[in-house]
Protein backbone atom coordinates (compact mmCIF):
# COMPACT_ATOMS: atom_id res chain seq x y z
CA UNK A 1 0.00 0.00 0.00
CA UNK A 2 1.42 3.38 -1.03
CA UNK A 3 1.48 6.27 1.45
CA UNK A 4 -1.51 8.50 0.87
CA UNK A 5 -3.81 5.73 -0.37
CA UNK A 6 -6.26 6.49 2.41
CA UNK A 7 -6.19 10.19 1.63
CA UNK A 8 -6.85 9.54 -2.04
CA UNK A 9 -9.70 7.15 -1.32
CA UNK A 10 -11.53 9.56 0.96
CA UNK A 11 -11.09 12.61 -1.26
CA UNK A 12 -12.38 10.57 -4.18
CA UNK A 13 -15.48 9.58 -2.23
CA UNK A 14 -16.09 13.23 -1.23
CA UNK A 15 -15.87 14.35 -4.87
CA UNK A 16 -18.16 11.54 -5.95
CA UNK A 17 -20.86 12.28 -3.41
CA UNK A 18 -20.80 16.02 -4.03
CA UNK A 19 -21.18 15.43 -7.78
CA UNK A 20 -23.99 12.93 -7.13
CA UNK A 21 -25.86 15.41 -4.91
CA UNK A 22 -25.65 18.22 -7.46
CA UNK A 23 -26.78 15.94 -10.29
CA UNK A 24 -29.55 14.00 -8.59
CA UNK A 25 -30.81 16.55 -6.05
CA UNK A 26 -30.64 19.71 -8.15
CA UNK A 27 -34.42 20.05 -8.53
CA UNK A 28 -35.01 19.50 -4.81
CA UNK A 29 -32.20 21.89 -3.89
CA UNK A 30 -33.79 24.61 -6.02
CA UNK A 31 -37.19 23.88 -4.48
CA UNK A 32 -35.73 23.99 -0.97
CA UNK A 33 -33.93 27.27 -1.65
CA UNK A 34 -37.11 28.87 -2.96
CA UNK A 35 -39.02 27.66 0.09
CA UNK A 36 -36.40 29.04 2.49
CA UNK A 37 -36.08 32.36 0.69
CA UNK A 38 -39.83 32.93 0.53
CA UNK A 39 -40.22 31.99 4.21
CA UNK A 40 -38.40 35.22 5.07
CA UNK A 41 -41.09 37.34 3.40
CA UNK A 42 -43.50 39.23 5.65
CA UNK A 43 -42.35 40.48 9.05
CA UNK A 44 -38.84 41.99 8.91
CA UNK A 45 -37.54 39.65 11.63
CA UNK A 46 -38.58 36.30 10.17
CA UNK A 47 -36.01 33.53 10.63
CA UNK A 48 -35.18 30.04 9.44
CA UNK A 49 -35.10 27.51 12.30
CA UNK A 50 -32.50 24.74 12.21
CA UNK A 51 -32.27 21.54 14.25
CA UNK A 52 -30.17 18.41 14.42
CA UNK A 53 -29.02 15.80 16.93
CA UNK A 54 -25.81 13.84 17.36
CA UNK A 55 -23.24 14.80 14.75
CA UNK A 56 -26.01 16.57 12.82
CA UNK A 57 -25.76 19.15 15.60
CA UNK A 58 -22.53 20.26 13.88
CA UNK A 59 -24.58 21.33 10.87
CA UNK A 60 -26.85 23.43 13.08
CA UNK A 61 -23.73 25.28 14.27
CA UNK A 62 -22.58 25.59 10.67
CA UNK A 63 -25.84 27.30 9.80
CA UNK A 64 -25.57 30.33 12.08
CA UNK A 65 -23.28 33.12 13.17
CA UNK A 66 -20.49 32.51 10.72
CA UNK A 67 -18.80 34.50 7.96
CA UNK A 68 -20.76 34.11 4.75
CA UNK A 69 -23.79 32.66 6.49
CA UNK A 70 -27.34 33.94 6.81
CA UNK A 71 -28.12 36.11 9.82
CA UNK A 72 -31.87 35.29 10.08
CA UNK A 73 -31.28 31.81 11.51
CA UNK A 74 -32.49 30.44 14.83
CA UNK A 75 -30.56 27.35 15.99
CA UNK A 76 -32.48 24.98 18.24
CA UNK A 77 -29.70 23.53 20.37
CA UNK A 78 -29.62 21.07 23.24
CA UNK A 79 -26.20 19.89 24.53
CA UNK A 80 -27.82 16.67 25.78
CA UNK A 81 -28.50 15.67 22.17
CA UNK A 82 -24.87 16.10 21.12
CA UNK A 83 -21.72 14.16 21.82
CA UNK A 84 -21.41 16.31 24.96
CA UNK A 85 -24.45 14.48 26.24
CA UNK A 86 -22.39 11.31 26.46
CA UNK A 87 -24.43 8.16 26.99
CA UNK A 88 -27.58 10.24 27.49
CA UNK A 89 -27.57 11.43 23.88
CA UNK A 90 -28.72 8.26 22.11
CA UNK A 91 -31.61 7.42 24.49
CA UNK A 92 -32.80 11.05 24.45
CA UNK A 93 -32.67 11.16 20.65
CA UNK A 94 -35.12 8.27 20.65
CA UNK A 95 -37.39 9.66 23.35
CA UNK A 96 -40.90 10.54 22.24
CA UNK A 97 -42.02 13.92 23.54
CA UNK A 98 -38.55 15.42 23.91
CA UNK A 99 -38.86 17.61 20.82
CA UNK A 100 -42.02 19.19 22.21
CA UNK A 101 -40.14 20.06 25.40
CA UNK A 102 -37.39 21.74 23.36
CA UNK A 103 -39.91 23.74 21.34
CA UNK A 104 -41.74 25.01 24.43
CA UNK A 105 -39.40 27.99 24.60
CA UNK A 106 -39.15 28.69 20.88
CA UNK A 107 -40.92 31.42 18.91
CA UNK A 108 -42.21 29.59 15.83
CA UNK A 109 -44.35 31.56 13.40
CA UNK A 110 -46.63 30.14 10.73
CA UNK A 111 -45.09 30.60 7.31
CA UNK A 112 -41.51 30.30 8.53
CA UNK A 113 -39.33 27.32 7.69
CA UNK A 114 -37.38 24.74 9.64
CA UNK A 115 -34.40 22.73 8.39
CA UNK A 116 -33.98 19.38 10.14
CA UNK A 117 -30.69 17.52 9.75
CA UNK A 118 -30.67 13.79 10.45
CA UNK A 119 -28.48 11.25 8.70
CA UNK A 120 -30.66 8.25 9.53
CA UNK A 121 -33.93 10.17 9.65
CA UNK A 122 -35.62 7.58 11.87
CA UNK A 123 -35.05 8.65 15.49
CA UNK A 124 -38.00 9.99 17.44
CA UNK A 125 -36.73 13.50 18.18
CA UNK A 126 -35.94 14.75 14.64
CA UNK A 127 -39.13 13.13 13.33
CA UNK A 128 -41.17 14.73 16.12
CA UNK A 129 -39.47 18.07 15.48
CA UNK A 130 -40.70 17.98 11.88
CA UNK A 131 -44.19 16.96 13.00
CA UNK A 132 -44.36 19.80 15.54
CA UNK A 133 -43.11 22.34 13.03
CA UNK A 134 -45.78 21.36 10.54
CA UNK A 135 -48.46 21.47 13.23
CA UNK A 136 -47.51 25.10 13.86
CA UNK A 137 -47.69 26.04 10.19
CA UNK A 138 -43.98 25.90 9.31
CA UNK A 139 -42.54 24.41 6.16
CA UNK A 140 -39.94 21.68 6.68
CA UNK A 141 -36.77 20.99 4.72
CA UNK A 142 -35.09 17.69 5.60
CA UNK A 143 -31.44 16.95 4.88
CA UNK A 144 -31.09 13.21 5.32
CA UNK A 145 -29.83 9.95 3.86
CA UNK A 146 -32.90 8.42 2.23
CA UNK A 147 -31.01 5.21 1.53
CA UNK A 148 -30.19 4.77 5.21
CA UNK A 149 -33.74 5.64 6.27
CA UNK A 150 -35.28 3.02 4.03
CA UNK A 151 -33.07 0.27 5.45
CA UNK A 152 -34.04 0.73 9.11
CA UNK A 153 -37.29 0.82 11.04
CA UNK A 154 -38.60 4.20 12.23
CA UNK A 155 -38.38 4.77 15.99
CA UNK A 156 -41.25 7.24 16.29
CA UNK A 157 -44.69 5.79 17.13
CA UNK A 158 -46.07 7.65 14.11
CA UNK A 159 -44.20 5.08 12.00
CA UNK A 160 -42.82 7.62 9.54
CA UNK A 161 -39.33 8.73 8.63
CA UNK A 162 -38.09 12.30 8.40
CA UNK A 163 -37.98 12.41 4.61
CA UNK A 164 -41.64 11.36 4.47
CA UNK A 165 -42.68 14.35 6.60
CA UNK A 166 -40.74 17.10 4.88
CA UNK A 167 -42.11 19.56 2.35
CA UNK A 168 -38.77 19.11 0.61
CA UNK A 169 -36.34 16.30 1.42
CA UNK A 170 -32.81 16.64 0.08
CA UNK A 171 -31.03 13.29 -0.05
CA UNK A 172 -27.37 13.38 1.03
CA UNK A 173 -26.76 10.05 -0.78
CA UNK A 174 -24.61 9.02 2.18
CA UNK A 175 -24.43 5.21 2.33
CA UNK A 176 -26.10 3.37 5.23
CA UNK A 177 -23.76 3.48 8.20
CA UNK A 178 -22.11 6.72 6.99
CA UNK A 179 -18.55 5.38 6.66
CA UNK A 180 -17.63 5.24 2.99
CA UNK A 181 -14.19 3.69 2.52
CA UNK A 182 -13.61 -0.07 2.63
CA UNK A 183 -10.27 -0.58 4.33
CA UNK A 184 -9.74 -4.02 2.87
CA UNK A 185 -9.91 -2.56 -0.63
CA UNK A 186 -7.13 -0.08 0.13
CA UNK A 187 -4.86 -2.25 2.24
CA UNK A 188 -5.50 -5.56 0.41
CA UNK A 189 -5.73 -7.07 3.88
CA UNK A 190 -8.59 -9.58 4.03
CA UNK A 191 -8.60 -9.41 7.82
CA UNK A 192 -10.19 -5.98 7.45
CA UNK A 193 -13.09 -7.22 5.34
CA UNK A 194 -16.27 -5.31 6.18
CA UNK A 195 -14.46 -2.60 8.14
CA UNK A 196 -15.21 0.88 6.83
CA UNK A 197 -14.07 4.38 7.74
CA UNK A 198 -14.38 7.86 6.27
CA UNK A 199 -17.81 9.20 7.33
CA UNK A 200 -19.50 11.48 4.79
CA UNK A 201 -22.62 12.85 6.46
CA UNK A 202 -21.01 16.04 7.81
CA UNK A 203 -19.27 16.86 4.51
CA UNK A 204 -22.41 16.15 2.49
CA UNK A 205 -24.68 18.02 4.89
CA UNK A 206 -22.42 21.08 5.00
CA UNK A 207 -22.16 21.10 1.21
CA UNK A 208 -25.95 21.04 0.86
CA UNK A 209 -26.45 23.65 3.57
CA UNK A 210 -23.97 26.16 2.20
CA UNK A 211 -25.16 25.65 -1.37
CA UNK A 212 -28.65 26.51 -0.14
CA UNK A 213 -27.32 29.58 1.69
CA UNK A 214 -25.77 30.90 -1.53
CA UNK A 215 -28.91 30.20 -3.55
CA UNK A 216 -31.14 31.82 -0.92
CA UNK A 217 -28.89 34.89 -0.94
CA UNK A 218 -29.20 35.07 -4.72
CA UNK A 219 -32.98 34.78 -4.53
CA UNK A 220 -33.23 37.52 -1.89
CA UNK A 221 -31.02 39.75 -4.01
CA UNK A 222 -33.21 39.07 -7.06
CA UNK A 223 -36.23 40.24 -5.05
CA UNK A 224 -34.53 43.59 -4.42
CA UNK A 225 -33.23 42.93 -0.90
CA UNK A 226 -29.64 43.19 0.22
CA UNK A 227 -29.14 39.63 1.52
CA UNK A 228 -28.60 39.54 5.32
CA UNK A 229 -25.20 37.85 5.28
CA UNK A 230 -22.57 37.85 8.02
CA UNK A 231 -19.15 39.29 7.23
CA UNK A 232 -16.04 38.02 8.97
CA UNK A 233 -15.58 39.82 12.27
CA UNK A 234 -11.86 39.52 11.66
CA UNK A 235 -11.95 42.04 8.82
CA UNK A 236 -11.70 45.79 9.51
CA UNK A 237 -15.02 47.56 10.01
CA UNK A 238 -17.22 44.49 9.55
CA UNK A 239 -18.25 44.17 13.20
CA UNK A 240 -20.26 47.39 12.90
CA UNK A 241 -22.08 46.06 9.84
CA UNK A 242 -22.75 42.74 11.55
CA UNK A 243 -24.15 44.47 14.63
CA UNK A 244 -26.70 46.32 12.53
CA UNK A 245 -27.95 42.97 11.22
CA UNK A 246 -27.84 41.28 14.62
CA UNK A 247 -30.01 43.98 16.17
CA UNK A 248 -32.71 43.23 13.59
CA UNK A 249 -32.94 39.57 14.59
CA UNK A 250 -31.80 39.64 18.23
CA UNK A 251 -35.29 39.01 19.60
CA UNK A 252 -35.52 35.81 17.54
CA UNK A 253 -32.17 34.26 18.46
CA UNK A 254 -31.03 33.95 22.08
CA UNK A 255 -27.39 33.73 20.95
CA UNK A 256 -27.46 37.15 19.29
Amino acid sequence: MEPGSGLNAYFERVREIQAEILKKERARLLEAAELLASSLDGEPDRVIHVFGTGHSHLLVEEAFWRAGGLVPVNPILDPNLTTFGGRRAAPLERLQGYARVLLAGEDLRAGEAMVVFSNSGVNAVPVEMALCAREQGLKVVAITSVGHSRQVSPRHPDGRRLYELADVAVDTHVPPGDASVELAGITKDERLAGLRTGPLSTVAGATILNALVVEVACLRAASGERPPIFSSQNLPGEEVRNEALLSRYRARNRFY
